[in-house]
Formats: structure tokens, sequence, C-alpha cells
């Protein structure tokens, strides 16, 4: 790939700001670059990844030595809230820096509104050539997500059928492919490179290839599995707290009010047999997505270009396994089983190298980090904090972070902001406080003392503190959701339609109950 020199064909909008922002990190002019210039950017993105799934984030069993080696070349974020525990909202919160309720996405489905500056059409307007590489067809083009990339790759080979993908996707190694193709394609032709690149692995359902799920399943268990699997871990917990089994559809339909209700708080955190095997499946798939990011990395530095790339990495959301109500599920809740992800920056540099920041952040703090790094101009809409300042190993002054739910669709009215009734949080410094108004839940959490969220200080004779402190979070979500002022985003049902009209093609008449949350 040819490198970008100021002097070369006149002057780079912002170039003197780029020098004095990145020092060291930007070459000269003639003579080549330096190493640890910074030339190119990839941010890749790990769909359904929960952060303690990751050696480098605390689970000893993991194998993932792709993204603990990026870890220890660069600055992990331990104590990062998404946007919204769901693909689309999550991720254009990612593109844009503002919150849902700002850019308009609600969830899956909805068309992102051209009003938006994202983050690629940044990139573009200062020279980069963009491309992003999807694993999904959450982020397709029809939903606009493509705004600003010169190539958007979206050509999926795992279709949905009644055993097999829930959605249209493909795996992390033709995800990986895909990217380095297109890098030997322009290689010759561009000077600076943003690349978006997206892995879907980790969502369910599970059927990592071998020999990746070897290591974590059980003598003689199966390397797969489908949504009924799924669906028959869901009843068994809900049989065991209800007496009622309503299945993973059905606690999406409804939402947790009524009968489902009674999970909130009571599940007993305790995998089941059927829970085990889909939890070793899912370490299994994030070992086989680590295996494709780092293959990417490689190929990368094969070709001389990740010495002169600032890697960002991150998730859109996790995924609940048996802790909390929303079983199996992402989108209904906002427990830290969903909204808890990774995030890591890694300088060609190495500067920084191993850092931990303890600060509770945002990932909507991704897009002002990147403005102010490498002199972007900020969107009009961001709303996230820029986290250089945490980078360079100062401390972080960031204030509270929010998260919303997108599930149940139940609890959507016309003419409200869609994600209004649904739960949300709060969470700042130690504490995080939850309300759901749909089916009046609060809680609060002493994160320190209870990573794992299961004790509710508002359980049980409350005392005056700990009201205090739910009385000054429930403030500040307060004023958080009454500061909402959405673009219009109309949802388009296409893909929807497309995919019913397969399955009856294949003789499954069913209707689908999901929209790829």
């Amino acid at each position: 790939m040819r490198l970008f020199h100021a002097c070369r064909g006149g002057v780079l909008p912002n170039s003197l700001l780029l020098t004095a922002l990145l020092g060291p990190w930007m070459a000269g002019c003639g003579g080549g670059a330096e190493p640890g210039s910074l030339r190119h950017v990839l941010l890749v993105s790990l769909d359904t990844a929960r952060a303690d799934r990751i050696g480098a984030f605390g689970d000893q069993a993991a194998r993932t030595p792709a993204l603990d080696g990026l870890s220890e070349r660069g600055v992990s974020f331990d104590s990062v809230t998404s946007a919204a525990p769901t693909t689309l909202a999550s991720h254009t919160s990612l593109m844009t820096g503002s919150w849902p309720h700002t850019h308009g996405v609600a969830r899956n489905g909805f068309v992102v509104h051209e009003d938006n500056l994202m983050l690629a059409e940044l990139f573009r307007q200062e020279g980069f050539h963009t491309a992003g590489v999807l694993g999904s067809f959450a982020l397709e083009s029809r939903f606009r997500f493509d705004q600003g990339f010169d190539h958007y790759d979206e050509s999926f080979d795992l279709l949905v059928s009644p055993a097999g993908a829930d959605q249209n996707q493909r795996r992390g190694d033709r995800v990986t492919r895909a990217a380095l193709q297109h890098v030997d394609r322009v290689m010759d032709d561009v000077d600076r490179l943003f690349m978006f690149v997206h892995y879907f692995d980790t969502h369910a359902p599970y059927a990592p290839p071998e020999p990746f799920a070897k290591p974590f399943l059980a003598p003689g268990a199966s390397a797969t599995s489908d949504m009924r699997l799924v669906d028959e871990a869901v009843c068994a917990q809900q049989q065991a707290v209800t007496g009622q089994a309503f299945g993973h559809a059905g606690a999406i339909n409804a939402g947790l009010r009524g009968p489902l209700r009674a999970l909130v708080g009571n599940v007993s955190g305790r995998p089941g047999p059927v829970d085990a095997h889909l939890a070793a499946l899912y370490a299994g798939e994030m070992s086989f997505m680590d295996k494709a990011l780092g293959d990417l990395l490689d190929g990368l530095g094969e070709r001389g270009i990740l010495d002169e790339t600032l890697v960002i990495l991150v998730a859109d959301h996790g995924e609940t396994f048996w802790e909390h109500a929303d079983l199996w599920n992402h989108g209904l809740a906002v427990y830290q089983t969903t909204v808890h992800v990774p995030l890591l920056f890694c300088f060609p540099d190495g500067r920084q190298a191993g850092q931990r920041v303890s600060t509770p952040v945002s990932t909507i703090d991704v897009v002002p980090t990147l403005c102010e790094l490498l002199g972007l101009a900020l969107p009009p809409r961001c709303e996230g904090v820029s986290l250089v300042s945490a980078l360079e190993g100062a401390t972080l002054k960031r204030g509270p972070v929010f998260s919303e739910a997108t599930q149940p669709w139940v609890a959507e009215r016309p003419g409200v902001w869609a994600n209004a009734g649904k739960a949300r949080c709060v969470r700042d410094g130690r504490w995080k406080y939850v309300a759901s108004p749909y089916n009046q839940v609060e809680e609060l959490f002493d994160l320190e003392a209870d990573p794992g969220e299961r004790v509710n200080l508002l359980g049980s004779d409350p005392s005056a503190q700990i009201l205090a402190t739910r009385n000054g979070l429930r403030s500040q979500l307060m004023s958080w959701q009454e500061g909402r002022d959405p673009l219009p985003a109309r949802f388009d049902s296409s893909q929807m339609q497309e995919t019913l009209q397969r399955l009856k093609a294949m003789g499954y008449s069913g209707e689908s109950d999901s929209s790829g949350d």
C-alpha cells in the first residue's frame, strides 16, 4: 500500500493538526515511513462477544491468543458499557458516537437516517479509502449502515434455515479472507485505509468447526447446536422457576412480565446440562473467531500494513446464558452479561502497552477518541467523551454511562421512542441502577461487591444510604431519557419477508420470531 506523505501532491486537510497530535506516529516528508507511524485504522467488531469470556478479560479457560496479544500490546478498557444490547443499534452508536435515542435506530431492522454523520464518512472526507466487511445481515446496506464506505462487502453464504443459521451470515475465516483480498486489490492505489471488519461467530446457534470445539466439550458431546437446543435450555430454566416453559420466542415476544416476571432475580444462576453444553460451544466459537482475527492481523503484517495501523477492537454486546431472567438472549435486559463488552486500542508503536483502564466508559466514546487522535471533525450530534487522556496514561474523568434494551416489541407504542418503555440502566462508578417501565422492575447493584448482579440492593428494606444512591442514579437516568431527540427511522421488513419466503420454500411454514437482535 502506498504510504501517505503530507508534502505529496498538496496539503492534507488538518495536516498540521495531525502532526501536532500524533508527533512521532507521523512520518516525515520523503524517505519513506518511520516505524510505528499511524497511517491506517482497523476497527474490528466481535458480535455477541462477552468480555468475561476472553482470556485477557479474565477467563482463564479461554483460548484467545490473538485477543490476549492485542491486550498485551495495547490499552484495555475493563469497564465498557455498550449503548444497546443489539447489533444495529449498538453499531450505529459505535459509528456515530451518539445514543440510540439520538441517532434514531431503536433495534435491528430500522434504517439509519442519512443526517447521521458516520465514522466512515469522516474518514472518507479526510482522504482515507473506507472498506467494510460484514459477518451478518444485521448491518446490510439496505439499513443504510454503509454510509461513507467506498467498499462494502456483504456477501453471505450461510443462509437462514429451520435448524441452522438464524440469519444470513458467514464464518470468520471467510470474513478474514474477504478483507485481505480487498486489501490486495487496492493496496497499490490508496494512501490511507480505514477498514471495518465484523465477526459474527459467537452469535447463536453455535457450531464451531474442529478443532476449536474439542477442548471445551465433554467426551462424546456434539460439536454443533441449533436454535431448538437453545430453546430447550431456556425452557428448562423457566420451568424451574415458574413451573411453565415459555421458550426463547415467548420471552422475546412477551417480555419479562406476567408469569415471566418471576424470573427476575430468581433464576438459580447455575447452568443445567444443556446450558453447559451451549457454553462450551460458545467458547469454541470464541476460539475460532480469535483465530480468524489472528489471521487477519498476520495477513496485514505480512503485507507491511500492520506496523502503521491503529487497531481498535470492540464488541457490540454480549449474551446472557443462565445468569439472569433474559436467558440465552441479548436485547431483553441490560445486565452486565449483555452490556459489558471488551474495548482495546493497540497503537503501531506499542505505546502504553499492557495498560488497563478501569474507569467505566461507553462504546459511544470511540468516535470522539478517533476524532481527537486523527484530527477529524467531531460529528455535530456526537455525545461520547474522548478517551485520549486514558490512552496517554492520565486519569480519565468520564461521568455516568447508559444503555437501553431493545426488546420486547410489545412495549413499543406508536409516536413514542421505541425503547422508551424498555429496560435501561445508568452506571456511575461502582453503582448501577436499572429501571424497566413496561414491567415495573427497579434494581440497584454494587458492581465492585457483586459483579454478577446477584443481589438487588432495593429488594428488601434498603437503607437510607442505598435509597439516596438510588435516587441520585434515577435522576441521572431520567435526565438522560428526557434529553432524547431521535432522528426519524423507518423499519425495513424486506429481509424478514425474504426469510419467511425461503423457509416456506423449504417446507417450513412457521412464522419467524427473530429480528436478528
